[in-house]
């Protein structure tokens, strides 16, 4: 579970409402003339409504426009258009906030006001990006990018150079959200906004860990915090301390992970932020489960939930359910485990159709949207038109400066091809590689069903071949001994049910690989690492393969040492070691002998299990753990296999981030080693 919080320079506003205050507002609005002072009034009890009551908000913002409209004062329209945008951006009304801002960029345009113009489409696109709009959104980034660098705005530069950098990074295209990052992290350098700085290194951290640097990622939070505590965002501290948090479980350091959790809750709790505190307390619950505590972490999962439904956010609430559904399974209170999956499945069900239905809205929104800006270009080209015939109307009185000024317009419109190819060239850069992101995910199923297609293939294989001899050997075997038994001396019975009894073992061998293998191929399978004492492990083993060695009189010696550990889930440790060792015994002749035997490689220890049987040649080699090419020989006794049990080693010593491989020479002999992470004692 990763819940890293991301920061944009926040365009929102609070206010904290005082009934006082709204009544004295309204009774100087009564008293109030001016016309242009109404406005101003009007829009200042709406802000001050705008985090209770809605329709009070909506009310005197309405207000406040009929009267600007009215009196035709375009500087405060477009500022009224610009405020009911960011209400309801801050609402997530994400429609409504592009209509509003749109209707004043247009103004602001007509006024030149580029500064406030850049503005409102860096708003646009900041809105596309939460509609999922990727395209329309950069297309206003770099709409907005352009009129900043127009008028050299540098603050407003690296607000773009932010919020491309978001654009990215939602993307997953985590070097290309670096990139814009630490643009707009050099300018802010530049201007010494210290604000500007500190976001930049959140968003940094963001992008560098999230691309699986954690080291880098936590040394630029930290920057981000010594400078937030310095002008005293303690919001922005509590969420730098929660991705470092974050950080630490990904480093598997719960213990620091936990403290500055719990470090981010305290100030999360002083600000009242309960969104914030809700995913803390998953946070904490997350850690406490994984690290087997699972009574603090049902508590932590159970007050996060209490502040999930009470913000309304199933999204919370569903991971708060998976949480509780996973601690109580640990805990062997399946009744409760169920309970909470069940919940969890509801939720998550809801979510589905909750996002189908928005997809809908969200495509019916954007064609309105598109009809709506194709009103206002259309409106656009007649006010130019008509202001074209006007001027030529004048005819030669204004010819010399008619002509300066198609001079100049000519200037522009080289300028604005110039700036139209290099925004085409940014949006082509983007789509092509939005194409290839998309090309990669396709080829990355592509493989995946091939890889489960082979695995079917294998497995019925094993199940049409491998298993229907042994079966069809005790149901002959079987069937002999029923119907004949009289005719049969008591040697041949013997000799008979030792037949049956190996069939029944090859099966039985055969069937828990299997078994084991499908657990592993379907995610089933937990992977469970711990402190492992190697000797006791392999003694085990032998033991459980004694009577195999006995029957061919091979000697199986276990030469690791006694005070030797690996960090190692213990159930694949004894498969692997068990396939391995029986593979030896299969190929060893009578008389042989086998080793175990482990060294100390850095981090790591080579296990190696080593025989002097009939060896491997190279080209049986090349293909011994492909899951596409069936690797089943006879042994030196005529045992049968079916070559599963190394494709499942090879599975599990990987799971431990290690290594398998084989060394052998026909006739000589052959050592399987493989690599488990090494753990002191």
């Amino acid at each position: 579970m990763r819940k890293r919080f991301f920061i944009l320079f926040c365009i929102g506003f609070s206010f904290f409402v005082s009934g006082q205050e709204i009544s004295d507002l309204k009774e100087k609005l009564q008293l109030e003339l001016s016309d242009t002072t109404r406005v101003s009034l009007n829009l200042k009890i709406a802000n001050l409504h705008s985090n209770n009551s809605s329709d009070s908000a909506s009310f005197y913002y309405n207000k406040a426009l009929d009267i600007a409209v009215k009196i035709d004062s375009k500087p405060q329209v477009s500022e009224i258009y610009y405020t009911i945008g960011r209400y309801n951006q801050n609402r997530s009304n994400y429609n409504v906030a592009i209509e509003n801002y749109l209707a004043a960029a247009q103004i602001f345009k007509n006024i030149e006001n580029i500064k406030k113009e850049a503005r409102m489409y860096n708003n646009i696109a900041s809105c596309y990006l939460r509609l999922y709009a990727e395209d329309k959104s950069i297309e206003n980034y770099l709409k907005s990018l352009s009129l900043n660098r127009s008028i050299e705005y540098k603050e407003g530069i690296a607000k773009n150079y932010l919020g491309i950098g978001d654009l990215f990074y939602n993307q997953e295209n985590y070097q290309h959200a670096k990139r814009y990052f630490q643009d707009a992290l050099e300018i802010y350098k530049k201007l010494e906004d210290k604000n500007g700085i500190s976001t930049s290194y959140t968003n940094l951290g963001n992008a560098t860990a999230d691309a699986g640097d954690n080291i880098a990622g936590l040394t630029l939070y930290k920057k981000s915090i010594e400078i937030k505590k310095e002008i005293g965002d303690q919001l922005g501290v509590a969420i730098n301390y929660n991705n470092i948090g974050d950080c630490y479980i990904q480093l598997k350091q719960y213990p620091e992970a936990l403290n500055y959790f719990f470090k981010a809750l305290k100030i999360s709790k002083n600000l009242k932020r309960n969104d914030l505190a809700s995913v803390l307390l998953m946070n904490i619950s997350n850690v406490q489960i994984k690290t087997k505590n699972y009574h603090e972490g049902i508590v932590n999962a159970n007050k996060s939930l209490i502040i999930a439904k009470k913000m309304g956010n199933l999204g919370y609430q569903a991971e708060n359910f998976e949480l509780l559904s996973n601690a109580y399974e640990s805990l062997g209170n399946m009744r409760r485990a169920f309970s909470y999956n069940k919940k969890y499945i509801t939720i998550k069900d809801s979510l589905l159709k909750i996002d189908k239905t928005n997809k809908v809205k969200l495509f019916q929104a954007l064609n309105e949207l598109d009809e709506t800006q194709d009103t206002i270009n259309e409106l656009s080209i007649k006010n130019e038109i008509a202001e074209l015939r006007y001027e030529t109307g004048r005819k030669f009185v204004y010819f010399l400066t008619g002509s300066m000024v198609l001079f100049g317009l000519f200037v522009i419109i080289l300028i604005q091809q110039q700036t139209s190819k290099k925004k085409a060239y940014n949006l082509l850069e983007y789509k092509n590689y939005q194409i290839n992101k998309m090309n990669n995910e396709i080829q990355t199923q592509r493989d995946n069903l091939k890889l489960i297609n082979k695995t079917k293939d294998k497995f019925f294989s094993i199940i049409a071949h491998d298993l229907k001899n042994p079966f069809n050997s005790i149901k002959g075997f079987t069937e002999l001994l029923i119907e004949n038994s009289k005719d049969y001396d008591e040697e041949k019975k013997l000799k008979f049910l030792k037949i049956i009894k190996g069939s029944t073992l090859k099966a039985a061998s055969l069937l828990n690989n299997l078994l084991i293998w499908a657990n592993s191929q379907s995610g089933n399978l937990k992977f469970n690492p711990q402190k492992v004492e190697l000797n006791q492990i392999v003694s085990n083993v032998i033991s459980l393969l004694e009577i195999q060695a006995i029957n061919k009189d091979i000697k199986i010696i276990n030469n690791i040492d006694k005070h030797l550990f690996v960090l190692a889930d213990k159930n694949m440790l004894a498969t692997i070691l068990r396939n391995l060792i029986s593979n030896a015994i299969k190929f060893t002749h009578q008389n042989g002998k086998i080793e175990i035997l482990a060294t100390k490689k850095g981090s790591f220890v080579e296990i190696t299990v080593k025989d002097n049987g009939v060896g491997i040649s190279k080209s049986e080699i090349k293909n011994l753990f492909s899951i596409e090419v069936k690797n089943s020989n006879v042994g030196t006794a005529n045992e049968q296999g079916s070559g599963l049990g190394l494709i499942l080693c090879k599975d599990f010593v990987e799971k431990h981030g290690g290594k398998i491989w084989v060394e052998s020479e026909v006739n000589k002999g052959t050592e399987f080693k493989f690599t488990i992470p090494f753990i002191t004692n």
